[in-house]
Order: structure tokens, then C-alpha cells, then sequence
């Protein structure tokens, strides 16, 4: 869904801090109901899918990474089997969970271009959001995403 737009004059990357928390390993019944009241992206066999998370399938998605996102947090999940490794950057300390504070670089993205064929079709609300790709900076660098709408 996002590709990586060179950072320019106009749009220069930012540093920010936020809160990770590690949700850790968990069975997809237990991801979807972490991921309530977010809006979810991810690649399938079938293509680029964007929806939000009470429409997710039942089944773990045939995915690599599943992207999440509202208004105070962006969720990471990678699946590893029948399982997703989860994390959560907010972007205040959540008061009931465990944190840490790690400095995030935020960049702009880019949705494919309608025409490009790296994960089959796009569904057509992927072009009116404006995505933001939240990089962990340091030895264990990973991307979270989160988008607006246009």
C-alpha cells in the first residue's frame, strides 16, 4: 500500500517521541479484539485491502504484516503462523499498560500508483487517504503506518 516518498524541502521527515507498547505474541481472536475502532491495511493473496477492524476476516489474513491505526495509536502486527507478533506506539503514555518512550522518525508516504501491480488491485478508498510511516529508530528499526483522509 505505501511506498516511501524521498524526503524533500517541502516535505522533510520529523522526529517525535511516542510510547511502544509490546503486545507481544497472540492468537488473531485476541489481535482483532486489540485492534477494535481502528482502520486496518494489509496485502493479501487477493490484494491491497483497507477496512476497518469490525470488518476484518475471521480467519489470520494469508498476510506478512497487518498496519492499524485511529486517532491515538498506529499497531504493528507481523504473523508468524497461527500467531501476530503485535506492538502499539501511542502517542501518550497509555495509563494502564507498560511503555517505554522511543524516538520515531515520521516520514510521508505514498500510496502504488493505481496502475502498479506489486500486490494485485487497490481498493479505490487507498487513494484518498494521506499516509505517514512511523519508523522505530535504533538497533530494532520497524515501521508502523497511519493515514488521513485527503
Amino acid at each position: 500500500m505505501i511506498g516511501t516518498r524521498t524526503a524533500s524541502p517541502r516535505q522533510p521527515s520529523r522526529f517525535a517521541a511516542a510510547h511502544l507498547v509490546r503486545h507481544g505474541r497472540l492468537t488473531w481472536p485476541e489481535a482483532r479484539t486489540l485492534l477494535a475502532g481502528t482502520t486496518c491495511a494489509w496485502a493479501d493473496l487477493d490484494g491491497m485491502h483497507l477496512a476497518p477492524a469490525d470488518d476484518l476476516p475471521e480467519e489470520a489474513p494469508c498476510a506478512t504484516h497487518l498496519w492499524a491505526w485511529d486517532p491515538l495509536r498506529c499497531l504493528r502486527l507481523r504473523f508468524d503462523a497461527r500467531h501476530a507478533l503485535t506492538a502499539a506506539l501511542h502517542s501518550t503514555a497509555p495509563s494502564a499498560l507498560p511503555s517505554n518512550s522511543v524516538r520515531i522518525r515520521i516520514s510521508r508516504g505514498m500510496p502504488w500508483a493505481p496502475e502498479d501491480a506489486r500486490v494485485g488491485p487497490l481498493e479505490p478508498d487507498v487513494h484518498t487517504l494521506d499516509p505517514e510511516l512511523l519508523e522505530l529508530t535504533g538497533a530494532t528499526p520497524a515501521v508502523f503506518v497511519r493515514a488521513r483522509p485527503l
